[in-house]
C-alpha cells in the first residue's frame, strides 16, 4: 500500500510536542500532573489548555486512520495480532518498569489521581483553588519508602497508574470492541458518497453532544471503566480517522478546507479565552467550544500536513521509528529528573527549560543507544524488527547494560529518600513533619497529627499565633521549620522553628544521628539558650526501639 508520509508526519508532530506540553504540565494551575512546582503559571494554563484541545483527539484520529490501513492490509485475525504485539506488550511493560517510579514520585508531591479520583494534600489546596474553587479531597500523608511501596503498586487499586500509557489502554480496547463493526463498513458496498465542507463537520454534531451531555459527570479519570466521556468522545475520533481513510472523497475535501477549519478553530480559541478571563461565564459554551475548536484543529493539522508534508526523507523514516519508544518514555524522564528540578531556587523558565532539555536528552539517549539497537527492547516498546541486524541478544555485557539502563529509571526515584528529607516523628510521635528542599534551603511542614481535634471536636488550629490573621489556621499544614542551611559539616543552622503549642519561633539547627534519626536544637540568641529535641524518621520505629534496648 503506499505510504502516508503526511500521517507520518503528523503522528511525530504530536508525539514530540508532548515533550512541551507535559513539562508545562508541571507549572500548571489546573489539575492534573505527576509533579507540581509550587509557583504556577497563567500562561501555561493557557498553553496546555490550547494544546488540550486537539491533542489527544489528532492522536485517536490518526489512529482510526492507521487501523483502516492495518485492517485493510491484514483482516482482522492480522490486526489482533498486531495490536496485542504493538500495544499490548508495551503497555504491560511500561506498567511493570516505568509506572511505580512515576506514581511514587506523585505520592511523594502530596499528590493522588488513582480510579476513584484527585487527591491532594493539604499544603498543596490552595494552588488548586482557582480552578477547583470547591477543593479537592484530601490526600492521606505518604510516608513509605520506594521498596516499601512499589508491592502495592501491584495489589492496591489505588496505587496503580497507567499514567500517559492510558491512550494505549484506550486504543487497544477500541480496536478489540470496534473491530467487527469496521470490518463490516470495510466489507460493505457504499450505496452513498458523502461530499461537501459540511459533511466534514458532521463530526462537531456528536462531539459537542458528548461534552454537554456526559463531560460533567465525567471530568476523566482515564480509568477505562467510569471514563464514559471520554470513551464517547475519543472513540468518536477514532471511528471518524476511520472513516476519513475510507471515503476518499472527505480527505479531498480536508485538503480544500484546511484554511477555513483553522480560521473557525481560532475564532472559537478566542471566544474560549474569553470565557477564561472571566469576560463571560457559561458552562455549555465552553464546553461545545472546545469540541468545535478540537475538530476544527485536527482538520486544519491534517489538511496542511497533506499541502506541505507528502514527502520522505532520512529524518522521517528515523522521526518515525521512535515515535512510539519515545512516547514511552518521556513521562519517565520528565517526571523523575524533574521532581528534584523543581525544588530548585531557579524561576519558572529555568526550571521549564532545564527540565525540558533533561527529558529530552535522557529520553532520546536511551531510545537511540539501547531500544533501538536491541532486538528484545525492540519488541518490549512496540517497535517492528529491523531491517537490518541488530546487536546480538546472546552478548552479555551489552544485553546486562540494556538492562541497567533501563531499571535507572525504575530505580532513581529511590535514592532520593535518603538524607534528611523525608517525614519525620516529632516530640516522641505527637506530630509528623515532612522535611523537604525550599529553594537551597530545609524547609518542614506537619502533616500528621496525634491529636487532630480540640475539646470542641473542631481541628486544631494555630490560635497562640502571634498573628491574629493566622490563628484560624489548622496547624495541620503549617510550616513550622523554615530555611535550615548546610553548614558544610554535615549539619544544617541558621534555619528557625515555630511552636504551635506557645506560638513562639526560636532559631534551629540540626544534625543527623544515623540516617533514621534527627538532633533538632531550638534555640533563643545563642544555641547554649535553647532545648534539643530528637526525631526519627517514620518507618524506623522497630529500629529505634531495639537501639534502645
Amino acid at each position: 500500500m503506499e505510504r502516508r508520509y503526511d500521517i507520518d508526519w503528523l503522528r511525530v508532530f504530536a508525539t514530540y510536542l508532548l515533550f512541551v506540553f507535559h513539562v508545562a504540565m508541571v507549572f500548571n494551575p489546573a489539575p492534573f500532573y505527576h509533579i507540581r512546582n509550587d509557583e504556577l503559571s497563567f500562561g501555561m494554563l493557557v498553553f496546555a489548555g490550547f494544546v488540550s484541545l486537539w491533542h489527544m483527539p489528532l492522536f485517536f484520529l490518526l489512529a482510526g486512520w492507521s487501523l483502516h490501513a492495518s485492517l485493510a492490509a491484514r483482516g482482522t485475525t492480522g490486526v489482533l495480532r498486531e495490536r496485542v504485539l504493538r500495544l499490548w506488550v508495551p503497555l504491560a511493560m511500561a506498567c511493570v518498569l516505568l509506572m511505580p517510579s512515576i506514581k511514587y514520585l506523585e505520592l511523594r508531591s502530596g499528590l493522588d489521581l488513582n480510579h476513584a479520583g484527585l487527591f491532594v494534600a493539604p499544603h498543596l489546596q490552595a494552588g488548586f483553588q482557582p480552578i477547583v474553587p470547591r477543593g479537592l479531597p484530601v490526600a492521606p500523608a505518604f510516608t513509605e519508602r520506594f521498596f516499601e511501596f512499589l508491592p502495592t503498586f501491584f495489589t492496591h487499586l489505588d496505587r496503580f497508574t497507567w499514567a500517559h500509557m492510558w491512550f494505549v489502554a484506550y486504543l487497544l480496547t477500541f480496536t478489540v470492541v470496534l473491530l467487527p463493526l469496521l470490518a463490516w463498513i470495510l466489507r460493505a458496498r457504499p450505496r452513498f458518497v458523502p461530499r461537501g465542507a459540511a459533511w466534514l463537520y458532521l463530526p462537531i454534531l456528536p462531539l459537542a453532544l458528548v461534552q454537554l451531555t456526559l463531560r460533567a459527570r465525567w471530568p476523566g479519570l482515564q480509568n477505562l471503566y467510569d471514563d464514559w466521556a471520554n470513551v464517547a468522545y475519543y472513540g468518536t475520533y477514532l471511528l471518524a480517522g476511520f472513516l476519513l481513510a475510507h471515503v476518499p472523497a472527505l480527505e479531498d475535501t480536508v485538503r480544500s478546507e484546511w484554511k477555513r477549519a483553522l480560521g473557525l478553530g481560532l475564532a472559537t480559541v478566542l471566544v474560549l479565552l474569553l470565557g477564561l478571563l472571566g469576560v463571560f461565564s457559561s458552562g455549555p459554551v465552553m464546553l461545545a467550544g472546545s469540541a468545535v475548536a478540537g475538530w476544527c484543529f485536527v482538520v486544519a493539522l491534517l489538511g496542511a500536513a497533506r499541502r506541505y508534508m507528502c514527502f520522505s526523507n532520512a529524518t522521517h523514516r528515523y522521526l518515525t521509528e521512535s515515535a512510539f519508544p519515545v512516547y514511552i518514555l518521556h513521562q519517565s524522564a520528565i517526571v523523575l529528573p524533574g521532581y528534584f528540578i523543581i525544588q530548585s531556587s531557579l524561576g519558572i523558565a529555568a526550571k521549564f527549560c532545564l527540565v525540558l532539555a533533561t527529558a529530552v536528552v535522557v529520553t532520546l539517549a536511551v531510545s537511540h543507544l539501547l531500544v533501538r539497537r536491541f532486538a528484545l527492547l525492540r519488541l518490549l516498546f512496540g517497535m517492528k524488527a529491523p531491517s537490518r541486524r541488530v546487536a546480538p541478544l546472546g552478548t552479555f555485557g551489552k544485553a546486562v547494560g540494556a538492562s541497567a539502563a533501563v531499571l535507572l529509571l525504575v530505580a532513581a526515584p529511590a535514592r532520593g529518600t535518603g538524607g534528611v528529607e523525608g517525614v519525620w516523628y516529632a516530640e516522641g510521635g505527637a506530630a509528623k513533619v515532612e522535611i523537604s528542599r525550599c529553594n537551597e534551603a530545609l524547609c518542614g511542614r506537619v502533616v500528621w497529627l496525634r491529636s487532630p481535634f480540640d475539646e470542641h471536636g473542631c481541628p486544631l488550629r494555630d490560635r497562640y499565633n502571634p498573628d491574629e490573621s493566622l490563628r484560624a489556621r489548622p496547624v495541620l499544614g503549617v510550616q513550622i521549620l523554615r530555611d535550615l542551611r548546610a553548614d558544610g559539616a554535615g549539619g544544617w543552622t541558621d534555619g528557625s522553628i515555630y511552636d504551635p503549642a506557645t506560638g513562639n519561633t526560636y532559631r534551629a539547627m540540626a544534625r543527623l544521628e544515623g540516617s533514621d534519626r534527627l538532633q533538632l536544637r531550638g534555640y533563643l540568641g545563642i544555641p547554649l539558650l535553647g532545648r534539643t529535641t530528637r526525631w526519627f524518621r517514620v518507618g524506623s520505629e522497630p529500629a529505634q526501639c531495639r537501639d534502645e534496648l
